[in-house]
């Protein structure tokens, strides 16, 4: 390959993932969590000396169904109702209320002990925040769930400049890491591998999260030019979506929610249901589309049943093991995003690949910033050391604001406000972290910023054990699974920061001066060691 080719597409790789990298990080580092939403729910909704509880019967959920109805009539025309599970055992039901602004009001119901409506909302919302996180990297939704899917775009052209720059020595350095005296070496061969081995997993991530995030923008004119506005209409039966219904105005009672579910399941063998969708209870023309999954031996397992509420009839069947071509690809590619399949192993692959990526991002960036230092100057080039300080500044401080958010959401357990503490309590944290890293000289900044992530990380196992009364050892003892791998990970990722700081500050104390990692401390210069120091770039 000719250099000048070899240089373009080194640029457009540098360029892509300076331009992607800091937002993807937060993606990938909160993507990682909400691998586990599920227990991660379980863990923050867990009290002291709470008792387990069986799942609600079908009984209940009728209950729960007519109780919501009478309570807000409105919710008739479009009223969704999630099924007890082991994890999560109680029914509960939504209603999205439009406003005269626009904007939708959520409206909450679940059945108390006592069989009595209860309207509170769900007060623990650090799985719901973490996840925002990761489609949003922090911003406003609509604008970070647009702006993360053009990134995703970014990040697809810096996968494919990224092979093109790898694939001439693909078979000689692909598992060679060559440690030694040369870091920078080490390091950039470590982001290869990573980098190479996990390239299919980035691939699909890349895709689906464009599609998930702008395919809107990219079906428009599909559905403006090419279907003349019925797109849902011809293609949504396939996927298992159907275009909206007008109500009669004519009232007939519904079916029960028992009944509705015995109905799918006869018309869909081995299906079991999680959630149903009603739209128009009590008209004639109401209808109801049941969620869940059935045991296909495919990627995809999700399936869904919809039927008319007033006398079961079918009207839709999405039966993943006859699904046409394109509906197979689009929800193989859904159910790969969202690891839908696998079991237990498959998410903890996807856990560790979550991680890869977000360490892929993070030493792209250090290495851009290593390979722009002066070595024979004392002065660096300040965008060197922008780069070097809003790295440790964004990086640093998503972990720490994570950390933060998991010890709030257990501190304010029983505040009202509770789920808007803990949002605030992130952003706070993120703020200062960044501010620090630039009020601060660059090592000693990120040295801080380290242990302030070990000391947050650490506190997390200690205050499970403080006010829910759950230390290591008990959860071990007792089964509880989901905090003993909570509480383990904060701990094991407390020492890592720890090493990380001290590493840091090793560095900035023994470093060459001329260097944009180390600090002169016989001029005062200011010019400080970064993260990269965590990971041992060299002088």
């Amino acid at each position: 390959m000719k250099n000048e080719t070899i240089k373009t597409f080194l640029d457009i790789h540098t360029w892509t993932g300076l331009g992607a990298g800091m937002a993807l990080f937060i993606a990938f580092y909160a993507g990682a969590i909400t691998v586990f939403t599920h227990e991660l729910q379980h863990w923050e909704s867990h009290e002291r000396g709470a008792a387990a509880i069986s799942p609600q019967s079908m009984e209940d959920a009728q209950r729960l169904l007519e109780a919501a109805l009478t309570a807000e009539p409105g919710a008739s025309e479009s009223f969704r109702l999630a099924l007890a599970t082991a994890a999560e055992p109680r029914h509960l039901g939504r209603w999205f209320e439009r406003k005269e602004d626009g904007e939708f009001e959520r409206h909450e119901f679940r059945l108390d002990d006592d069989g009595l409506l209860s309207t509170e909302q769900d007060r623990s919302n650090l799985a719901n925040f973490v996840y925002r996180l990761h489609y949003t990297a922090g911003l406003p939704n609509r604008l970070g769930l647009y702006t993360l899917g053009v990134i995703c775009v970014i990040y697809g052209l810096a996968l494919v400049s990224g092979i093109v720059l790898f694939a001439p020595n693909f078979l000689k350095d692909l598992f060679i890491v060559r440690p030694g005296a040369n870091k920078k070496r080490f390091w950039l061969d470590a982001h290869n591998v990573v980098g190479v081995i996990s390239l299919p997993w980035h691939v699909v991530f890349a895709w689906s999260s464009a599609i998930l995030a702008i395919g809107v923008f990219f079906l428009a004119p599909f559905q403006i030019l090419v279907f003349e506005n019925d797109l849902i209409e011809s293609v949504g039966p396939e996927l298992g979506a159907l275009p909206p219904i007008e109500a009669s105005g004519e009232a007939a009672a519904p079916l029960d929610v028992d009944a509705l579910i015995t109905r799918a399941e006869e018309a869909l063998p081995s299906f079991e249901a999680s959630q149903l969708r009603f739209e128009h209870l009590g008209d004639t023309e109401g209808r109801v589309s049941i969620f869940g999954a059935v045991n296909a031996n495919t990627l995809v397992e999700d399936a869904s049943v919809t039927l008319s509420l007033t006398n079961g009839e079918v009207i839709n069947v999405f039966d993943p093991a006859q699904a046409t071509p394109g509906a197979t690809f689009y929800r193989g590619l859904i159910a790969l995003h969202f690891v839908d399949f696998g079991g237990e192993f498959i998410r903890w692959v996807y856990f560790l690949l979550s991680m890869g990526g977000a360490f892929l991002f993070f030493s792209g960036n250090l290495l851009y910033v290593e390979t722009r230092r002066k070595r024979r100057r004392r002065e660096q080039p300040s965008r060197t050391i922008f780069m070097a300080r809003l790295n440790s500044g964004v990086c640093i401080g998503c972990m720490a604001g994570i950390s933060a958010a998991f010890i709030a959401t257990r501190f304010f357990a029983n505040f009202d406000d509770r789920a808007l503490l803990t949002e605030l309590t992130y952003y706070l944290t993120f703020a200062l972290a960044v501010v620090w890293a630039f009020v601060r000289p660059v090592a000693a900044g990120t040295r801080d910023l380290l242990l302030a992530c070990a000391a947050l990380s650490a506190a997390i196992p200690v205050i499970d054990a403080v006010l829910v009364g759950m230390p290591l050892w008990r959860s071990a003892a007792n089964g509880e699974w989901t905090f003993l791998v909570v509480d383990g990970l904060a701990a094991l990722f407390a020492v890592a920061f720890w090493r990380m700081a001290w590493a840091t500050d090793k560095r900035a104390r023994r470093g060459d001066p001329n260097s944009v990692w180390s600090l002169d401390h016989r001029t005062g210069s200011g010019v400080a060691v970064s993260q990269a120091a965590a990971i041992g770039l060299p002088d």
